[in-house]
């Protein structure tokens, strides 16, 4: 069979006009760092096209368990601000391996005025997230 060569450029002529609607996937680092945003609002708000991973599901579970409620509708997410505030005077809240849920969170919980413990998977705890702390600690 014989080589097939083509050419250095190739010129594609629309017949007509084009129209077309493209969704992006979901990104778990945005759709949690929408929820951060989303909680420490006042008032509701709705995130449309959000991932749905276990990173998002750590997120989800964690802010209801804080007392700041969300409701997930498939890929859209209902969020009822605290207004800056965490209303749970305590929380354990179990952020199993997500790297991005354990940062957003140790930065919210520190507008709490309460006891709440991270933690996650024997592999989470061996992440590095000092630098961070000391930051949190350095602003009080």
């Amino acid at each position: 069979m014989p080589a097939t060569h083509f050419p250095d450029t190739l010129t594609i002529m629309p017949r007509g006009p084009f129209s077309a609607s493209v969704t992006i996937p979901g990104s778990k680092s945005l759709t949690n760092r929408a929820l951060i945003v989303a909680a420490l609002a006042h008032g509701t708000s709705t995130l449309n096209g959000c991932l749905i991973a276990e990173d998002s599901e750590v997120m989800v579970r964690a802010l209801n368990n804080l007392g700041i409620t969300v409701q997930v509708d498939g890929s859209t997410f209902t969020v009822h601000g605290a207004g800056g505030t965490i209303p749970a005077a305590t929380a354990d809240l179990d952020v199993r391996l997500s790297g991005t849920s354990i940062r957003f969170l140790a930065a919210l919980l520190s507008l709490g005025q309460g006891i709440y413990q991270l933690d996650g998977t024997s592999r989470m705890r061996e992440r590095p997230i000092g630098d961070l702390l000391t930051a949190l600690n350095q602003l009080g």
